[in-house]
């Protein structure tokens, strides 16, 4: 049997159970990652969809993960087009019988796989990019609730426990090669990083299976873990938080290998309150994700869980002088300049900067996470849009949204205006 294995935010060899099944069924595989050039036009508030720090970080994990397939007698080939018309193309050439592919419950990818069964292609999806399993839960995806808490409690009450990730089958080296000669190299001119909590430059922390590996496995090394709960609101630095985000965001690694690392340390080491919130944290994710899946036939831009009260006056002005940090708080510009230089900003900073656009400059607050999209090295489509959407009050919280005092904010995690000068 011939296939596609489509990569998609699956960008890894290792624990990847859709590229599993491939192996596993197919004697003839042509490896594909498509760019969707959609990425390179600019979305309805007038910006690019994908900026170049997440277009850089991508390029070394597309370049990095053609070197493992190598490894293997493989090649990656690499297409910027329309998803779509780049597989049905493929599909006719090389006479393929069936794509395999990670499923990605957001409107966009679900229509991507759609049209292609619409134009009668075999298309094989397996939705593996969360913690949890769908079939491990203790309801139906209908049946989540519009509240985490609920939903964490539920989860803990079962004392699941994540499946083990998986490892490459070694079928992978008697599987024939289907080769296209599609290789793309984006030409980007790499931003100075140095001021960077996750500096994209730095070979520890560029993108791709082998670097977010070794980090991940140096992290649970460390004593890092044992205090995540004291350090994680901190704005500065690369120690301050676990920076999985990344490497998840892309597939670069997986939450079953961290949550396994996870479990080892609380093992061997030590078990805290600290060790407990990596994994409330991954389970957050693991929430945005199955929301996401229970709303899969809706446009995240257009639903709402909860109805928000919040008064949208959408000034386009104000949101500029926001993206550019020249908003009339300096703490707030900090932050944004720094989202802007980077592509990365600290999560209690994320929190505040969109609790200003929201509820002080009154703006919508799907533009804010339509540049958070733009320029985040670590963009997830179900944790930006369900942590906007938190925040506003017309997702999952049931107090109706976040309001932030910035200034009580700022005499709290910026004291000394350290923050604020670095970026100012």
């Amino acid at each position: 049997m011939k296939a596609i294995y489509w990569f998609r935010n699956d960008l890894r060899l290792i624990d990847n159970p859709s590229l599993n099944l491939a192996i596993e069924r197919a004697d003839e595989i042509l490896f594909v990652y498509v760019h969707n050039i959609a990425n390179e036009k600019n979305c309805s508030w007038g910006f690019k969809k994908m900026g170049d720090h997440r277009k850089l970080f991508l390029s070394q994990g597309l370049k990095k993960l053609n070197q493992h397939l190598e490894e293997y007698g493989h090649l990656l080939n690499i297409y910027v087009d329309d998803p779509v018309k780049v597989l049905e193309r493929l599909v006719t050439k090389h006479e393929i019988d069936i794509i395999f592919c990670e499923s990605i419950k957001a409107f966009d990818s679900l229509k991507q796989v759609k049209l292609l069964c619409n134009k009668k292609v075999n298309v094989n999806s397996f939705f593996h990019s969360s913690l949890f399993m769908e079939n491990q839960l203790p309801f139906r995806i209908n049946e989540i609730p519009n509240i985490f808490t609920d939903f964490r409690k539920a989860i803990e009450v079962t004392s699941t426990k994540p499946n083990k990730p998986l490892s490459l089958p070694k079928r992978i080296f008697n599987i024939l090669s289907i080769l296209d000669n599609g290789m793309i190299n984006f030409q980007i001119q790499p931003n100075n990083y140095d001021k960077s909590s996750f500096p994209i430059t730095d070979e520890n922390f560029m993108g791709g299976e082998k670097s977010g590996f070794i980090y991940l496995k140096d992290y649970f090394q460390s004593n890092k873990p044992s205090s995540y709960k004291v350090t994680r609101n901190e704005l500065i630095g690369k120690n301050f938080s676990t920076k999985f985000s990344p490497w998840l965001s892309m597939g670069f690694i997986s939450a079953r290998q961290i949550f396994l690392y996870l479990e080892e340390y609380e093992k061997n080491i030590t078990k805290n309150e600290s060790t407990y919130w990596i994994f409330f944290e991954l389970l957050w994710r693991d929430y945005f994700r199955f929301i996401m899946l229970k709303y899969e036939n809706k446009n995240i831009n257009k639903t709402e869980i909860n109805s928000s009260n919040k008064s949208i006056n959408h000034n386009d002005d104000k949101f500029k002088l926001w993206i550019e940090g020249k908003t009339d708080n300096k703490f707030i510009n900090a932050g944004m300049k720094e989202l802007k230089q980077t592509g990365f900003i600290s999560n209690r900073m994320r929190q505040i900067v969109a609790s200003y656009l929201i509820n002080e400059l009154s703006c919508d607050w799907r533009a804010g996470a339509a540049w958070f999209e733009s320029q985040l090295i670590d963009y997830d489509v179900n944790s930006n849009y369900g942590n906007w959407s938190y925040i506003s009050g017309s997702g999952s919280d049931p107090r109706g949204g976040r309001i932030f005092n910035i200034e009580k904010q700022q005499k709290t995690y910026d004291p000394n205006f350290i923050y604020q000068k670095m970026w100012n």
